[in-house]
């Protein structure tokens, strides 16, 4: 019998156990594999989840969850100036620190189409990341059970006492149970939650173009900035990364394009971010019967991305100057993948940015098909993110509350907390 098993192992149930009573029996499961096969072999899940990709944390507590409205903004700062103590205390002092600045003169000139926001952040980075978390799971591993490659299948409660079932038929017992399994798709689990009376909300996924023009367009926005974070209507913009480049991931089985620091690869002459959009579905089945054709048509079975030129898109917008691409793309006309409503409040916004720049957007600028940002559906928890099953808690992005590294941690340190005391 456990005191506490953890379903994931990712970034939010790490710094949980990172609080934890070190005199409790706990249990830490995950489907994927554990740190030393994702330095042999990269891999999205496993211990450190999606803290082993860009490792980039962000310390505002408006930027990333609904902690603030639930656990009070004070209480969320407080948390996240901690997540980055723990972060320097397992080696992480040496990653990129810069600050979002959203008292840039361009912010103060009357009504700015454009919100920027003020947000500290501090960028790791993958490899850095690797040894941050490498060094976490050292200091855990002595007094934490772990137990990786098998997926929860079933989830019972009987009592006080709850029963679960992993993929290589191992069943274990548990006083509390701590889901933590990120946006990963586990219809099994899913299964059992609804036995046990839980439902899922919506689901949101944030669908943009990731897009790369030459480091010197957002000069007179960035001045002296690494990083500018910018709202306008439903557009966010994410992970900017300055003098870096365009990479692949492979995430749910889709390959998308993503954002490298320069501190990955050489430097380049480019400047890349993410401008996403949310798109919201009645649940799960119904977003993947929406993304799956989409992606199959990008993708191609074949690791495909596409790309196109501002300009081939929207003549509003003529091209300058030569831009480099840093990831091989094909423009792909006939291919019926772009989405109306997120070009067409993309134009807008670059309209914008050139108000607020006064300077033109070059229509070389690359935007690639599609980065996403998928949010895990909200289920009811109370203030100790405990569910309306007693003692069975959601934290991290499966619970709908947090979506990103940062606060996810957040919601890993206030529970560990909870529990402890």
């Amino acid at each position: 019998m456990y005191d506490i098993v953890i379903i994931g192992a990712g970034v939010s149930s790490i710094f949980t156990m990172l609080k934890l009573d070190d005199k409790q029996k706990i249990l830490a499961i995950d489907s994927g594999p554990s740190i030393e096969e994702r330095l042999e072999k990269p891999s999205a899940s496993g211990f450190g989840g999606l803290g082993l990709s860009e490792g980039k944390y962000n310390f505002s507590p408006y930027l990333g969850s609904n902690l603030s409205s639930k656990i009070g903004d004070k209480l969320v700062r407080k948390q996240l100036a901690e997540v980055e103590e723990i972060i320097n205390t397992f080696g992480g002092q040496s990653a990129l620190k810069y600050q979002s600045d959203a008292d840039s003169h361009l912010s103060r000139e009357g009504d700015s189409p454009i919100h920027f926001l003020d947000c500290p952040t501090k960028h790791l980075g993958t490899k850095l990341s690797k040894e941050v978390y490498t060094n976490i799971f050292a200091h855990l591993s002595n007094r934490i059970e772990f137990l990786f490659n098998n997926a929860v299948t079933n989830l019972e409660k009987t009592d006080d006492t709850f029963r679960i079932t992993t993929s290589e038929n191992h069943v274990f017992y548990s006083k509390k149970v701590i889901i933590a399994t990120g946006s990963k798709k586990n219809p099994s689990l899913d299964n059992s939650l609804a036995e046990l009376g839980l439902a899922y909300q919506k689901k949101r996924i944030d669908i943009g173009f990731r897009i790369e023009t030459l480091s010197e367009t957002l000069d007179p926005i960035l001045q002296n900035n690494l990083e500018v974070k910018m709202r306008s209507g439903h557009l966010y913009s994410y992970c900017m990364n300055k003098f870096g480049r365009v990479i692949k991931r492979n995430l749910h089985g889709r390959v998308t394009p993503d954002g490298q620091n320069c501190r990955e690869d050489k430097p380049s002459n480019n400047l890349n971010f993410t401008l996403f959009r949310p798109y919201h579905f009645d649940n799960e089945a119904q977003m993947n019967a929406y993304l799956d054709p989409l992606f199959h048509k990008i993708n191609q079975d074949r690791g495909r991305i596409i790309g196109y030129p501002l300009h081939s898109l929207s003549s509003e917008f003529k091209p300058r100057k030569k831009i480099e691409g840093t990831l091989p793309y094909e423009s792909d006309f006939a291919a019926d993948i772009i989405l109306d409503d997120l070009l067409k409040e993309t134009i807008a916004f670059f309209h914008c940015l050139e108000q607020v720049s006064q300077s033109k957007i070059d229509g070389n600028t690359l935007l690639y098909c599609y980065d996403t940002k998928e949010l895990g559906p909200e289920i009811h928890t109370d203030i100790s993110f405990e569910s309306d099953v007693p003692n069975l808690f959601f934290i991290g992005d499966c619970s709908g509350v947090t979506h990103s590294l940062s606060h996810a941690a957040c919601s890993g340190l206030y529970l560990g907390k909870a529990l402890r005391d």
